[in-house]
Order: C-alpha cells, then structure tokens, then sequence
C-alpha cells in the first residue's frame, strides 16, 4: 500500500491547493487518473508451499492494488501465462473468475493458486500474471508480475541456505561472524553460488558473488580462485577473490577445496583446510582479509 499513498497523497494536496485559492469552491476528487497494478513485479514461492512449514497445499496470495483517491467501485480481468510452470501439473488457480473487485474498503484484492508438488527435479519454474484496465480503471508500469515457483528436488537442496561463516580479519585480534548465503546456480546443478563470503552484505549485494563446484558425493566444494565480481568500483575494477596463504601471500590462480562434513542431525559444516579469503580491488584496496587458518562455517 505504501507504494501508492504517495499518487493519494499528490492527488489530496492538489486539491487542498484549490481550496485555498478558491474558498467557495468545493473540493473534486478525480479518480479519472485511477489504475490497478501489482505490489511486486517478481515474486517467488516454493513448490511445497506452505504457511506452517508442515502441510502442503496452502493458496499462495500475489496482491493487486488500487490506486484511487476516493476507493472507486470496479472490477479488473486478470490473465494466466504460463512460461514454464503448467496449469494443472505444477500449479492450480484458485481465483478461477479470472476476476478482482475493488472498492473503498477493499482496495487491494488477491490472485490466488496452489503449488504441486511433484516428485522429481524440474528446475525452477514460471508463470507470468496480467492485470488487464477497462473503461473504469487503467492498469500502473507494473501490470505484469512473474512468479518462480521454486523446485524443492534440486540434488543440492539439503546444501543450500544460511551459513554462520567465522573468521579473523587481518589485524584483528579476535574473530568476526556473519550469515553467508549458499545459493543454487539456475542451470548447472553441480554450481553453487556465495552470497556475502567476505561479511558486508551491502557491498554491491548480488553482484559481487562467487561459486564452486560440489562434488558428486557432496564431500567437497571447489572455488576457482582470481574470480572476478560482476560489480565494478569507481576506477573500474572488480572485487577479486584471493586465496590467502599463512604467510600472507594472496594466490589468484588454482582453487580452494573446501571440505563439506554433515552432523547427526543433516546439518552440513565447511572446512577451508586452512586457507584464508582476501577480497581485493586492484589499485584501491582490500575490502576484507581473513587470515589463514581462521576460517569455518556452520549451515543454520
């Protein structure tokens, strides 16, 4: 809702604006300018979806609001595209009308469907949903909204997710620890991915991320080292994973072999086998330095 208070907000000042130039005159609300449009452009949902993490078959909700100065009465049309995702085989409508209704009081309303699961690895799958104007109401920029429906079998499922990672900065005398995110690659499922490996999650967030290559046996994780961020700073260069040696000396070629251990309760822990991350800009600087043989990190 907040994303459209600020179209409200500009249409009430305007009309108080009148008001004070005219004081006979009567404050109009026009809602000729009103439209409907998602909340989000891109949602995501998994294929087991559900509200309390034990039963499947929940109606996932994806919100179309409606921006209107006084709540106008109406109806949209709304339209299913399948890209990927198959009606009836990965997901089920719920919203069959194929309509919304908006009033006053109800100024946002739901497309409503189930996921399915289904057994076997598919891959990440889409489907793209439309709100449609008619002569009441006009459709926002944002009138389409994808939706992934996320694969619960991909072979690395139990691998993926948050990590405590540990480690101790160059110069620090005691260590540091952040929330490390292994990710799933979308194509190669041998490929993961390292979201905030050096503990700044700010730091051009998705674009200065990492991977490596598991193992067929999940035992072991290889990260090419000399890997260069998608994110470049000022003066044009990228952030650098090296490896950083017990005597300081950063190695930006061969890879880091990161050993992959699973306790008691399937919870999987990660061993550098005493090796260190450098994160470095060349002709800028380092922006993080973790020295040999400090390193660890533990699946939350």
């Amino acid at each position: 809702m907040k994303r459209f208070a600020k179209y409200i907000g500009l249409a009430l000042a305007a009309s108080a604006f009148a008001v004070a130039c005219n004081k006979n005159a009567e404050p109009v609300f026009d809602d000729k300018d009103a439209f409907v449009a998602f909340d989000k452009v891109s949602l995501s949902v998994s294929e087991d979806y559900s509200v309390d993490g034990t039963e499947n078959g929940r109606t996932f909700k994806v919100p179309v609001t409606l921006a209107s100065v006084k709540g106008i009465e109406t109806t949209v049309k709304f339209e299913v595209k399948p890209v990927t995702a198959k009606a009836g085989e990965n997901f089920e409508l719920v919203t069959t009308s194929g309509v919304l209704s908006f009033d006053a009081e109800h100024r946002t309303s739901y497309i409503e469907f189930k996921t399915i699961p289904d057994g076997t690895f598919t891959g990440d799958l889409k489907l793209t949903l439309e709100v449609l104007a008619n002569e009441d109401v006009a459709v926002g920029t944002e009138n389409l909204c994808t939706v992934t429906i996320n694969d619960i079998d991909h072979p690395l499922t139990a691998l993926l997710g948050d990590y405590t990672m540990s480690g101790t900065k160059y110069g620090a005398s005691s260590p540091v620890s952040w929330t490390m995110t292994l990710l799933k690659d979308p194509d190669d499922v041998s490929k993961v991915w390292f979201f905030n490996f050096f503990g700044n999650s700010g730091w051009a967030a998705d674009d200065t991320i990492y991977y490596g290559i598991v193992d067929s046996e999940k035992t072991k994780i290889t990260v090419p080292l000399g890997q260069e961020s998608e994110y470049v700073y000022a003066n044009g260069n990228p952030v650098t994973l090296l490896g950083l040696d017990d005597a300081l000396n950063g190695h930006d070629e061969g890879s880091l072999e990161i050993t992959l251990t699973q306790d008691a309760a399937g919870k999987y822990s990660m061993d550098f086998n005493g090796w260190g991350l450098w994160f470095y800009i060349v002709d800028a600087g380092s922006i993080g330095t973790y020295i040999a043989g400090s390193l660890s990190a533990v699946q939350n």
